[in-house]
């Protein structure tokens, strides 16, 4: 069918629903920015907390460590400790050497 021969109503209706289903694409398209920057936010934000979370727990490690020594100087100065009590005090676990590792070596940050 020729487009002279479609009756005016019904070239009026079909650009109608062309025009309807331009603007549909263009909010889709919007939304769709606005979920993309949302995610960006979330991911950065996700981040942020995964760095501080493993700066917290390296600071707790430290503090181990730290009251690990006091409890050793503690004991020794207490009077004489047998080797293997002193051996189970100094043990270093994988968690320990984990957390000797730089919080940055293990979060990559990606740009955007």
């Amino acid at each position: 069918m020729q487009p002279s021969s479609l009756p005016p109503d019904s070239l009026a209706s079909i650009e109608k629903h062309m025009v309807d289903v331009e603007h549909l694409l263009e909010r889709h398209s919007i939304e769709l920015a606005q979920l993309r920057d949302e995610l960006n936010d979330l991911k950065r934000s996700s981040e942020w907390y995964s760095i501080q979370f493993s700066e917290m727990l390296r600071i707790l490690a430290r503090d181990m460590r730290e009251l690990r020594a006091t409890l050793i100087c503690s004991v020794v100065s207490d009077g004489p400790i047998s080797t293997h009590a002193m051996q189970a005090l100094l043990r270093e676990t994988a968690d320990d050497a984990r957390e000797l590792e730089s919080p940055f070596q293990r979060v990559r940050l990606r740009g955007n």
